[in-house]
C-alpha cells in the first residue's frame, strides 16, 4: 500500500498530505459528535426509566442506520 503522503513519483507530497490528514480530521470529529448524540440518547432513556421508577434489566443495544454501527 503507497503512502498518502507520497506523490506517483514516490516524492513527499505535503499539500497532499495536509488534505488528507485536514479530511481524517473532520471525520473524526464527525464520528465524535454521532458517539456524543448516541451516547446522549442511552441517559435520556435512562433518565426517562428512573422517573417512573423502572430499572434497566439488560444492556441497551443500538444500531446507527447511518453508518450501520452498533453501539452497546
Amino acid at each position: 500500500m503507497e503512502k498518502y503522503w507520497k506523490n506517483a513519483s514516490g516524492c513527499y507530497d505535503p499539500t497532499l498530505a495536509k488534505v488528507i490528514e485536514s479530511e481524517n480530521i473532520a471525520e473524526k470529529a464527525n464520528e465524535k459528535a454521532r458517539n456524543k448524540q448516541v451516547h446522549d440518547t442511552i441517559q435520556e432513556i435512562k433518565n426517562m426509566l428512573k422517573e417512573r421508577d423502572l430499572e434497566l434489566l439488560c444492556r441497551i443495544e443500538l444500531k446507527d442506520n447511518r453508518t450501520n454501527k452498533n453501539y452497546k
